[in-house]
């Protein structure tokens, strides 16, 4: 199941602007955990986005901000067997990157951004949600968070560039248990339930239209959208003032774009398709 997207970030109070104040994610928990210190926000229908900074101690996230500024660091999905995950992205001719297993709460892997054909890494975890919530415990929002927030949204999709779509078919169908919500030409609405979304493009395709994807890097995640659950990229290519895209912000480096909602409700009829 798709779990989170995670955001790499300078400081945590980064993030806050756009995810937490604008829109309305609910803190879940966070903390330093020495070479990374990462917090979830939740959005409507559970899905969540991490933002992650470096932590006290040296370590990747400080090389990954050194190296490459904020922006998308992994997208993580729960799977019931990890060794089973495995086995089948073995198939695929995949090489997991590392992980953990020392853990009875918390077994994961990582998939490089090439490999697995998404541009940006893969997580794979296994993890026993009754015994990691008695291990996070309660972790009140820090000083500085926001207190006043517009309602809580709902992530659409999070759109991503895949360099081969037939190996990035394979990993989040058959091997992460994925459905095809809707497809067209070297282009597929991934979902894994409501709020749970990834639209995958090849770098020729343009679902929900081109400025959505105008900055997209070659591969790996280009924007996230923000809109009701139902919204497909047919509404958004029949007319692109349904969407407005929030203020680019340095800080976090994501693209955000917001569908305006009343928009979904004004029926279109073209070319024989009514919304």
């Amino acid at each position: 199941m798709l779990d989170h997207l995670a955001i790499g970030v300078a400081d945590w109070s980064d993030g806050y602007d756009v995810f937490a104040r604008e829109l309305g994610g609910h803190w879940s928990h966070g903390g330093d955990a020495g070479a990374f210190a990462p917090y979830q926000l939740v959005y409507e229908h559970g899905f969540r986005l991490e933002l992650i900074a470096p932590g006290s101690q040296e370590g990747f996230m400080h090389r990954f901000i050194d190296r490459d500024g904020p922006g998308p660091h992994h997208i993580t999905f729960k799977v019931p067997s990890l060794e089973r995950a495995l086995d089948d992205v073995g198939r695929l001719g995949i090489e997991p990157l590392g992980g953990r297993t020392d853990t009875p709460f918390w077994q994961e892997a990582f998939l490089h951004p090439r490999t697995s054909a998404l541009g940006t890494l893969i997580q794979l975890v296994e993890a026993d949600e009754s015994m990691l919530t008695s291990q996070i415990g309660e972790s009140p929002a820090p000083p500085g968070f926001p207190t006043v927030q517009q309602r809580q949204q709902g992530i659409a999709w999070v759109g991503v560039t895949t360099s081969d779509m037939r190996i990035a078919r394979a990993l989040l169908l058959d091997t992460l248990g994925g459905a095809v919500e809707a497809s067209g030409t070297d282009w597929m609405l991934a979902t894994w339930g409501p709020g749970r979304r990834l639209l995958v493009r090849c770098e020729s395709a343009t679902p929900g239209g081109g400025t959505l994807w105008a900055a997209a890097p070659a591969a790996g995640v280009a924007h996230i959208v923000v809109g009701p659950r139902h919204t497909r990229p047919e509404h958004l290519d029949e007319d692109p003032t349904r969407t407005r895209r929030l203020d680019p912000d340095p800080r976090t480096a994501v693209p955000v774009w917001i569908v305006v909602e009343d928009s979904l409700h004004q029926p279109l009829v073209r070319s024989g398709i009514q919304f």
